[in-house]
Order: structure tokens, then sequence, then C-alpha cells
């Protein structure tokens, strides 16, 4: 899977210390946070959004080195994986690195995706 980072520019591919898996116990890694240079956060499916909030908390917690994030999301959230601290992305094979550039010139529109996932909501319901 081809790295990029937030300019939806291909890098090369580092090995991260550490990838967190979406149930992780925050409290037990922020501790060693400093000592990593990279860090991937897992998302299992692009529906699952405790990645996000991983990646929030270990910004807060003043972690400056690769936030990646690895596994399932969507070109339409690139902006808010930017938003949340992730500074490199693996992206998933499905995508191709270009979708994600592209989303980077799409004029920003809030709520996009949430308007998107309710709909899919009320049609499962």
């Amino acid at each position: 899977m081809p790295l990029i980072n937030a300019r939806a520019e291909e890098i090369s591919s580092t090995a991260p210390d550490v990838v967190l898996p979406p149930d992780v116990e925050l409290a037990a890694v922020l501790p060693t946070l400093g000592e990593l240079a990279v860090v991937a956060v897992e998302f299992p499916k692009f529906r699952d959004g405790r990645g996000f909030t991983i990646a929030r908390a270990i910004r807060q917690h003043g972690y400056q080195g690769d936030l990646r994030a690895t596994g399932h999301f969507l070109p339409e959230q690139f902006l808010f994986l930017i938003s949340c601290g992730f500074s490199s992305f693996e992206t998933p094979v499905e995508h191709e690195p270009a979708k994600f550039a592209a989303a980077l010139a799409k004029p920003r529109q809030p709520g996009q995706l949430l308007r998107r996932s309710l709909a899919r909501a009320r049609e499962v319901a």
C-alpha cells in the first residue's frame, strides 16, 4: 500500500514503532510516546471513528512524531484525518493516492460526510 503525506505526495516507507488498534488503552501508551518516531493508528473499517479520537488524544499529549493512519479510510475523510493530527497515511488498496490528492483540491463542505453517513444509516434501518 502506498504511503502518502498530508499533501497526498508519496513518501518512502518507514515501519511504525507501534501499531495501535482502535480499542487501545491510551493510558498504557502515553508514557512511551516520546521514545517513538512513528505511531500507526489502525482503522479496521471506515465507519469506525475511534482512530480520530486516538490521534487527537496523542497530539494533545504532546506527541510530535509521525502519526500514521492505516487500514480502511476514505478519501472523503482525508481532511478530517489531517485535522486530527495524522501526518502520514498508508492508503487502502481500494483507493489510489490520486483520490486523496483530489480530496484536497475540492472545496470543503462541512457536514458532507455526516450527511452521507446518516443517509446510509437510514437505508439500513
